[in-house]
């Protein structure tokens, strides 16, 4: 579910008035728009989880449509999530996944070209010794993965991280034989893969929406820490502060600066879509205030080693929009929860921030409508 918060839910509705400038981001907002792959969808939490948080990009679409004479280009992205997956491909999400940097041991194979995009994430994994190439020494980078393939991949990557149980059910199509038996039982084990019934069909060629389910469901069994708990509430604590006073300071600079710091994903680019709102409602004449009700309180809920879920209560404001021509005053309550995943340096930051009133759009722009009839 997208994000919603005060300057991105200020920035839709008053777009019933004006457009607000748009601030230049690492990845234009529409790139988080996912086209192909809906709520009901078996994997839409992982995949959306994925594309939030950078994990994955997915293939960018581009179409024209025609308003009221004017031509727009518009862009969205596709997962594609029945598609075959190659070797290059399931590496670089996984490397992705886990932030990996290179470690020692770098394995070169002759297949994989410094060119190539896949060539870093390639060397990542290697060196991590969660892939060893082919018998013939070659990496194999276009062929689609097999689902056997695919667990070994996992497994290897997972198996410092994640407290493999014992093997609990077999596959009668996984024989002890099979190079990958040990990591299909004990990720079955611990549910990371779930088969067929009493088959795994190991050698069918996986699929991206596999792919990222799997190993979404590897990274939410990774034990997070006390430091991680008190490192997620620091953060969350910080945007919701620092956001709120910059905010009043009609602070530009300094909310571009806190959301570099504290966002990535979604919400940095949904967040830099609008950090000019404030001043553009000043520069339409207008006037625009913001006042915390209250105290606020931030409750983590699930802390990972790469993810977790926090919660956002009792984050009310008082809003109020004055000028010429329209004049208004609401309570708002952005009680919500906040997602976050640790990056490669180590430092946590929210990449989605979902409010619990859904319909909190809808409530601003009848507020807004219902002022403009009285005006």
């Amino acid at each position: 579910m997208k994000s919603f918060k005060i300057l991105p839910i200020l920035g839709l509705s008053f777009g019933l008035l004006f457009s607000s400038s748009a601030s230049a981001a690492i990845k234009p907002v529409e790139r988080y728009d996912i086209s192909d792959v809906g709520p009901n969808h078996r994997f839409y939490d992982s995949i959306e989880r994925f594309v939030y948080s950078d994990i994955v990009d997915g293939y960018v679409e581009s179409e024209t449509i025609e308003e009221d004479g004017e031509i727009y280009d518009y862009s969205y992205i596709s997962i594609r999530p029945e598609e075959k997956i190659n070797r290059a491909q399931f590496t670089k999400i996984l490397v992705s996944a886990l932030s990996l940097k290179t470690g020692t041991n770098v394995k070169e194979f002759p297949d994989v070209k410094a060119s190539k995009w896949y060539y870093e994430p390639v060397r990542i994994a290697s060196s991590h010794g969660i892939v060893a190439g082919g018998s013939n020494g070659k990496f194999n980078p276009d062929a689609h993965i097999t689902r056997d393939q695919m667990a070994a991949m996992i497994y290897r990557a997972f198996s410092n991280t994640v407290a493999f149980k014992a093997p609990t059910k077999t596959f009668k199509d996984v024989p002890p034989t099979n190079f990958a038996y040990e990591a299909i039982v004990k990720s079955a084990a611990n549910g990371i893969i779930q088969g067929y019934g009493d088959t795994f069909k190991p050698h069918d060629l996986a699929t991206r929406g596999q792919a990222i389910a799997m190993i979404d469901r590897a990274l939410h069994q990774e034990a997070g820490s006390e430091a991680d708990q008190t490192a997620i509430k620091t953060i969350v604590n910080r945007n919701v502060q620092e956001e709120m006073r910059l905010m009043k300071e009609q602070n530009t600079a300094g909310l571009k600066a806190l959301y570099q710091d504290t966002a990535t994903g979604y919400y940095l680019s949904e967040s830099l879509d609008t950090v000019e709102l404030p001043g553009d409602i000043e520069d339409m004449g207008g006037t625009f205030t913001i006042e915390q009700i209250g105290t606020h309180e931030i409750n983590p809920v699930t802390v990972n080693k790469r993810f977790a879920k926090v919660r956002m209560d009792n984050l009310k404001y008082k809003v109020s929009f004055s000028s010429p021509d329209l004049s208004f005053s609401m309570n708002v309550d952005a009680s919500g929860t906040a997602y976050l995943k640790k990056g490669m340096d180590g430092k946590w930051k929210i990449y989605n921030l979902v409010l619990d009133n859904e319909d909190i759009q809808d409530d601003w722009e009848a507020e807004i409508s219902a002022a403009a009839n009285a005006s």
